[in-house]
C-alpha cells in the first residue's frame, strides 16, 4: 500500500474513531449524524443545538501550522455565513504529531488568514462567505482541539465500550471492529437520514454483534493477525462439521488476486473440505462475474481434474439442473469419484438462483453482500479479506498468510 492510500485510511479510520466517540459520550436523546448535513459529524441535541465537528489527522506533520485547517476552517465559516441565526456549536478537532492536547480559540488574525488566502482550491469556499459576516460572533461558536493520536484514541474508544452492559462482552476482537465496521457503512448512507444514528440503535446493534468484523477498515487497524486469528476460532467451529451445505460469495474486485488465485483456492478448499466420504453437501461458489469469466473458470478447474455444474443446458440454464446431486462412487473412508466436486454461478447472469435453496453457510467475501441474497435462517459470515492468502488463513486451509 503507498503512503498516500495508508494515510487517507489512517483518516477516515480517524474520523470514524471520533464519530464513535462522539456517539458514545451523547445522550440517549441525542441524534449524530455521520458526515452531517454541516460537518464530518453532526450532533443534533434536544435543546435544537447542533455540534458541527470537523476532523483533521496528520501524522507525519511534526509542528502545526494555521494553514493546515484552512480548509476545514473555511468551510465552517461559509456554514455560519449562510446560516448566522443557526444554533450550531463548531469544533475543528485536529491531531499533529508533536503538539499536546490542548483546546483553544481560534484568532480574527488566524481567520482573516485562511480568508486571504491565494490557494486556487480555497477560493470557491472563500466566494460562499459573504464579506461582512460577524466574525466576532461566529468566532465564540468555534474551538480548536489538539487530539489524541489514532492510537491513543482507540484505547479510548475501547474504554467507553467496556462500560456498555453486554454480557460476555470481547471489546477487543468484537465490539471494537465492529464499531469501525458498522460507522463505516453509515457513512455512505446516501440521504442524511440514512447516516443518523443514535446511542440507543448503536448500543443496540452491538449487543447482538457476535463475530469480529472483518474489512478494509478493520484490517487497516495495527490489531489486524490479532482479527483475523480470532475470525478463523470463530469459523471453525462450522468448519468443522462435516454435513454443512456451504455456499460462498466471492467479489473479483474485492479480491486483488481473483483471476490467478480462483483456481488454486478452490482446489485446496476441495482438498482440506471435500474429500471424505462424510462430505456430502456440495459446495457452491457465487461470482460476481460475467458468464464468459464463469465459462473460463469452468475449464481451468477442468484441467485441475475439478468438475463444476454450472447448471447449463446447452444454452439455457436450468435451476434444477444445477442444485441437482452429482453421481458418486465412494469407498469406505475416501470419495473415488463424484460426476462433479462443486457448483458455480455467476451472479450478474443468475441473481435468483441463490435464493432456490438455502444453504446451511454463506460466506460473503466482498466488502458490501447483496441485499437481493435471502439470508433468514442461514449462518451468514462476512469476510471481507483483500487476497487469497488471507482468506485461506482465515478458513484454516493454511496456518500463516503472507
Amino acid at each position: 500500500m503507498s503512503r498516500t492510500a495508508e494515510s487517507t485510511i489512517k483518516g477516515f479510520l480517524y474520523q470514524f474513531q471520533k464519530t464513535i466517540k462522539a456517539i458514545l459520550e451523547s445522550s440517549y436523546e441525542d441524534t449524530v449524524t455521520v458526515e452531517g448535513i454541516v460537518e464530518d459529524v453532526d450532533v443534533s441535541h434536544t435543546d435544537g443545538s447542533t455540534t458541527a465537528i470537523q476532523c483533521k489527522y496528520h501524522e507525519s506533520v511534526e509542528v502545526f501550522s494555521t494553514s493546515l485547517i484552512y480548509k476545514p476552517l473555511l468551510q465552517m465559516a461559509a456554514n455560519y455565513s449562510s446560516n448566522p441565526e443557526a444554533n450550531i456549536i463548531y469544533r475543528l478537532f485536529i491531531h499533529v504529531k508533536n503538539q499536546a492536547n490542548t483546546t483553544r480559540n481560534i484568532t480574527k488574525t488566524e481567520l482573516n488568514s485562511a480568508l486571504g488566502s491565494t490557494n486556487l482550491k480555497l477560493q470557491p469556499t472563500i466566494n460562499r462567505i459573504s464579506e461582512d459576516f460577524d466574525k466576532d460572533d461566529f468566532l465564540t461558536k468555534l474551538t480548536l482541539e489538539f487530539g489524541e493520536s489514532i492510537d491513543d484514541l482507540s484505547i479510548s474508544i475501547k474504554g467507553l465500550l467496556a462500560e456498555i452492559e453486554i454480557q460476555n462482552s470481547d471489546v477487543e476482537n468484537i465490539l471494537y471492529p465492529n464499531s469501525i465496521n458498522h460507522i463505516a457503512r453509515v457513512s455512505c448512507g446516501d440521504t442524511p437520514e440514512s447516516r443518523e444514528i443514535t446511542r440507543q440503535d448503536f448500543e443496540n446493534l452491538l449487543s447482538t454483534s457476535n463475530s469480529t468484523a472483518i474489512s478494509k477498515w478493520t484490517l487497516a487497524l495495527n490489531t489486524k493477525k490479532q482479527l483475523l486469528t480470532s475470525k478463523r476460532k470463530q469459523l471453525s467451529q462450522y468448519l468443522s462439521l462435516n454435513s454443512r451445505e456451504r455456499y460462498f460469495y466471492l467479489s473479483k474486485d474485492q479480491l486483488t488476486d481473483f483471476n490467478e488465485g480462483i483456481v488454486v483456492f478452490i482446489s485446496n478448499y476441495l482438498a482440506k473440505y471435500h474429500t471424505k466420504a462424510l462430505h456430502l453437501k456440495t459446495p457452491t461458489f457465487v461470482f460476481d462475474c460475467e458468464l464468459d469469466v464463469l465459462l473460463d473458470i469452468q475449464s481451468r478447474l477442468f484441467r485441475k481434474n475439478i468438475k463444476a455444474c454450472t447448471g447449463y443446458v446447452g444454452t439455457k440454464f436450468e435451476v434444477q439442473e444445477f442444485f441437482r446431486e452429482p453421481i458418486s462412487r465412494n469407498s469406505r473412508s475416501l470419495v473415488n469419484e463424484r460426476e462433479f466436486q462443486i457448483r458455480i454461478l455467476s451472479y450478474m447472469d443468475q441473481p435468483d438462483a441463490v435464493n432456490h435453496r438455502k444453504c446451511d453457510d454463506l460466506f460473503f467475501v466482498c466488502q458490501n453482500k447483496p441485499n437481493q441474497i435471502d439470508c433468514t435462517d442461514i449462518e451468514t459470515s462476512e469476510i471481507g479479506v483483500p487476497n487469497f492468502s488471507e482468506l485461506e488463513f482465515v478458513l484454516t486451509i493454511r496456518n500463516e498468510y503472507e
